[in-house]
Order: C-alpha cells, then structure tokens, then sequence
C-alpha cells in the first residue's frame, strides 16, 4: 500500500500527524507531507487508511 498527498487541497489540520505521527508529519508550510517515499508495511495500513479517511480536506489518497 502507498499513501500520497494532493498538497494542493492540505489545509494543515493535522488530523492524519495526531493518528500516525511516524507516517506523516507537518512541514515549514504548515501542511502535512509523508515521511519516506509513502510505502506502508502491511501491519500499519489500517491506521494509515484511519489517518487519511480522517483528513478533512480529503488531501491523503492510498494505493493498493
């Protein structure tokens, strides 16, 4: 599974960095970006689908 942001549409709640703090983290511009390349390992996806379904903005998107 991969998860990507739509930096475009972040708005910088936040929402996905409080869920899954070792998969997303805010930047100097005040919107969230993924930490590593977004590939998640099969025992965090479903906290990762948590956090991007979570995201207001609907910014973070999941392949596979």
């Amino acid at each position: 599974m991969k998860l990507y942001i739509e930096f475009e549409k972040c708005c910088g709640f936040g929402e996905c960095v409080a869920l899954a703090p070792d998969l997303f983290r805010m930047g100097d511009d005040n919107r969230a970006h993924l930490i590593g390349d977004g590939t998640v390992n099969q025992a965090d996806e479903e906290r990762a689908r948590t956090a991007a379904f979570a995201c207001p903005a609907e910014a973070i998107g999941v392949d596979g």
